[in-house]
């Protein structure tokens, strides 16, 4: 419903157009990113025609919590903020990792002003990198606790939007939280 029909009634070929000269980067864990998250978000951002790149602590072979892999064409220490668009974290077990790694958490922070996406864990960085403070987010329960203690309000919802920042709860939900970034990227 929401892929064809555009969460606010756009017909999928106007959202395509408007979305073609978009550029947004997934952040993914070197190791131990969901695959899930990844495939999904990334399969419905490059059907609307959006150009999407990964990115991960260094260049090449990346790998999943299940042992699937992905290549990484981007180191996220190169990356400048006025490149993307968008900036979207993919949780998994590796993203508490990826949120210890100063770069990373600068990134988040300096990318404020863009359309922002996080989904399940990977809503910690956003918290770590201070984005999240007084704003409404959700997120795999597990970070809740750290997601308010940085200043977030922890929702619950199985998906939240606050400005230009889209948050989710996990997988399940990755194709509705793709859409709500391309509705974000539109206005």
């Amino acid at each position: 419903m929401l892929q064809d029909q555009g969460i606010f009634g756009r017909g999928k070929e106007e959202m395509t157009l408007a979305l073609s000269d978009k550029k947004v980067l997934l952040v993914v864990p070197e190791r131990d990113f969901d695959e899930q998250q990844y495939e999904r978000v990334l399969r419905v951002l490059e059907s609307r025609g959006i150009k999407v790149t990964t990115g991960s602590s260094y260049v090449g072979e990346i790998r999943g919590m299940k042992g699937s892999s992905a290549r990484a064409s981007v180191e996220l220490g190169n990356v400048k903020t006025y490149d993307y668009d968008a900036f979207v974290f993919i949780g998994g077990p590796g993203v508490r990792k990826l949120g210890e790694d100063q770069k990373v958490v600068k990134l988040a922070k300096d990318a404020e002003y863009k359309v922002l996406g996080a989904l399940g864990t990977a809503s910690l960085i956003l918290a770590q990198a201070e984005v999240l403070k007084g704003k409404k987010a959700t997120a795999d329960r597990s970070v809740a606790e750290f997601i308010e203690s940085k200043g977030g309000r922890f929702t619950g919802q199985p998906i939240q939007v606050e400005g230009k920042i889209v948050t989710a709860e996990g997988p399940k939900y990755a194709e509705e939280f793709a859409n709500a970034l391309m509705e974000a990227l539109q206005r």
